[in-house]
């Protein structure tokens, strides 16, 4: 019935668009003062095509860019293919510690030139690999200017917090230095019950929460760009602080109602930590129609948690369960990239990136009880990897309309692990890559490709972890985790219209080797005796994905200008993901974990430029989330989140917003089996219900 409603949903969206007039469609073809085609393939959008919107920041110019979505990468291995489809000034920042969104904030409006996207295949050779990009080309100015914004979040059982984000420029001749400062906090409080009930659903036990979390970080970071003879040099570095809580108290009462146990539990993580990161790379011509470019970066810092659990049952002896980790992560990368322009119609790059890459993870465990520290697989481990990947592309210009970009990596990488655990192993990996765009038309463009992809490994992956919150659930960690291979194939088709409006489809399918999900990890003695069974990160062999999405921005002037009024817009993202894999434990074919058959965002604002006002809606849902462990199946289901608000941008000081953000009431389910999931008889059911207070938040932002 969901997938019913969902497939109504997305054919009622696509049928919205083609009643649009088509008279309305045909006038986008007409020359456009704001937004203009530069080169095939290619638009150009001034500051005239967002003042009805009253930006701040260039990321507020972005969003409203029809058919763009900003893109950081997938996760692959590499600094190189983790580019994501923004530039700045013709350049790919050399950092992996702020995000885009974070970058364009700090970019007031007012210092936009324009902004060129593009949409064919090798738009830039610093995002190769991405068939739609967008370079934010800033005016040069010797005036300082920046952003700023002051944000409270306020709920009604945990008072307000505070937020502060301002950043500046300076320029002077061929130098800019950049400065920026941040501070974040948030609160969150939760509450419900949770029934613990027989495999036949007959109730043993409730329990009531009350739980208030919380998450602060601030940065520093800066910027320092300049030309030194014919070479472009970029330095750029942050320091980060970060900390977040987690408290959570809980009365138990058995199927009578009597109360019979409490629950005090303090857990967090990030605890105070520190991290930091510094890069930078430089740009010359060395030969005629050749461009190198030199990426350097490392980052390091400190990964801290605790959790502590205490029940203090009637007639029994208080527990106390506590855990502990410490964890030094540490990242090096160079990267060099050669641009050669020599042949017709053809733009050949070639290269070389190393890395290295460290953790060092420390677990501790202690159950008051006993009176005993009990140690874990993979308590304390060190995790190295060395990777060397030389690569080559080309992008062939067919035509006006075509444009073929192909190339490949090759992955030569050797992972050690020392400590509890002991592994060593060596990877050899060809990672090919074919993209083809077509601009049917300067509305419409088609892309196609097919690559192979190598996941990044998650290091925290081969360490143990503890979940106090389900049980003292432990997450084992799994010294023959190797990288997922993925092969895909996919298409899109993008289409724009009024101007304003664009729809766009993407699928794709994947067939997936070494596939990660949860696996059960058994613990022997020396006897080759079971002694102990977790679920961790592993690899289970071959899968199958498929992914669907329908994008739709309607703008909806044609049919609210003959009453009268305009500036109404809707928006509606639909995904969908499909899976198949053979699980380890019943042999049976099932879905992923973790990985929800569909989602759905509906959002719709009305601006009124001449008032300087903006009014707007959001609501999101997705399909349940299911996790297959080696004893248990875990269900989580969200309800509808939803968001409204309310901008003034005529305000003397900056742009003031008043958000309500009506948080989603999460219900986790737990079927728990006698004995591993092959058994087929359920032992316990566990049903949990958290609901979440609104958050209120009252924002300034402005530009100098």
């Amino acid at each position: 019935m969901r997938v019913f409603e969902l497939r109504l949903a997305l054919l009622t969206s696509a049928m919205a668009v083609m009643t649009v007039p088509s008279q309305a469609v045909a006038n986008d073809s007409g020359a456009n003062a704001e937004a203009s085609s530069v080169r095939a393939g290619s638009r150009q959008f001034t500051p005239d095509f967002f003042t009805t919107y009253a930006p701040v920041t260039a990321l507020d110019m972005v969003k409203r860019i029809p058919g763009f979505s900003i893109s950081e990468g997938e996760g692959r291995r590499g600094f190189g293919e983790n580019a994501g489809n923004v530039l700045i000034d013709g350049d790919r920042p050399s950092t992996k510690s702020d995000d885009v969104w974070t970058t364009l904030s700090r970019i007031p409006a007012s210092q936009v030139e324009y902004i060129e996207l593009s949409e064919q295949a090798g738009a830039d050779t610093e995002t190769q690999g991405q068939g739609q990009v967008i370079n934010i080309v800033r005016k040069r100015t010797a005036k300082v200017n920046g952003t700023y914004e002051g944000t409270i979040i306020a709920g009604t059982r945990y008072g307000f917090q505070p937020s502060v984000n301002a950043s500046a420029t300076l320029r002077r001749g061929e130098t800019s230095y950049e400065l920026n400062v941040s501070s974040y906090s948030e609160r969150v409080y939760g509450f419900g019950p949770e029934d613990f009930k027989t495999g036949s659903a007959v109730l043993l036990e409730r329990r009531y929460y009350n739980g208030k979390g919380g998450h602060d970080q601030a940065a520093l970071g800066g910027a320092v760009k300049t030309k030194l003879g014919g070479s472009k040099v970029n330095l750029n570095g942050q320091v980060r602080w970060d900390d977040s809580f987690d408290i959570r108290e809980a009365d138990y009462f058995n199927s009578s109602g009597v109360d019979t146990a409490d629950e005090f539990l303090l857990r967090g993580g990030p605890v105070s930590d520190i991290s930091y990161e510094v890069g930078g790379d430089i740009e010359f011509s060395a030969l005629p129609k050749t461009n190198t470019k030199i990426v350097a970066l490392y980052r390091s810092g400190h990964e801290s948690a605790y959790s502590s659990i205490e029940i203090a049952r009637m007639g029994q002896p208080v527990t106390l369960f506590e855990t502990r980790s410490r964890n030094k992560p540490t990242e090096a990368v160079m990267r060099i990239q050669n641009d050669w322009s020599g042949p017709r119609r053809h733009a050949v790059q070639f290269g070389a990136e190393i890395a290295y890459n460290r953790l060092d993870a420390r677990f501790s465990v202690a159950n008051s009880v006993a009176g005993a520290v009990t140690s874990f697989p993979a308590s304390d481990v060190l995790v190295q990897e060395t990777r060397f990947e030389p690569f080559v592309g080309d992008v062939w210009t067919l035509g006006p309309s075509w444009k073929v970009e192909a190339g490949a990596i090759a992955e030569f990488s050797k992972l050690t692990l020392s400590g509890d655990s002991i592994a060593e192993r060596s990877f050899q990996f060809i990672k090919p890559r074919a993209i083809a765009t077509w601009t049917i038309n300067p509305q419409t463009t088609l892309e196609l490709r097919a690559e192979r992809q190598v996941a990044q490994l998650n290091f925290n992956e081969f360490a143990t972890s503890v979940d106090v919150t389900v049980g003292n659930q432990v997450d084992a960690g799994n010294a023959d985790l190797v990288p997922e291979k993925t092969t895909t194939v996919s298409g899109l088709i993008r289409h724009k219209f009024l101007e304003r409006g664009s729809i766009q489809f993407r699928g794709d399918y994947q067939l997936v080797s070494d596939t990660q999900d949860l696996v059960p990890i058994t613990i022997r003695d020396s006897n080759g005796a079971i002694t102990a069974q977790f679920d961790g990160t592993g690899n289970i062999g071959k899968s199958k994905r498929w992914n669907a999405e329908l994008e739709i921005t309607l703008p909806l002037d044609w049919l609210t200008q003959p009453i009268g009024f305009a500036g109404i817009e809707a928006k509606y993202i639909g995904h969908y993901h499909g899976s198949k894999v053979t699980d380890p434990v019943t042999g049976l074919n099932r879905r992923m974990s973790n990985r929800p058959l569909w989602h759905q965002q509906w959002d719709i604002r009305y601006d009124m430029a001449d008032l300087g006002l903006v009014y707007g809606a959001s609501f999101s849902v997705q399909e349940p989330n299911y996790a297959y462990f080696f004893n248990e199946i875990r269900r989580q289901h969200e309800g509808t989140r939803s968001t409204v608000f309310i901008e003034y941008s005529k305000f003397s000081l900056g742009t003031l917003r008043f958000q309500v953000t009506d948080m989603a009431e999460v219900h986790r389910d737990r079927f728990i089996y006698a004995g591993t999931r092959a058994s087929g008889g359920f032992d316990q059911i566990v049903n949990r219900k958290r609901s979440l207070d609104p958050l209120f938040q009252l924002s300034l932002s402005g530009k100098f």
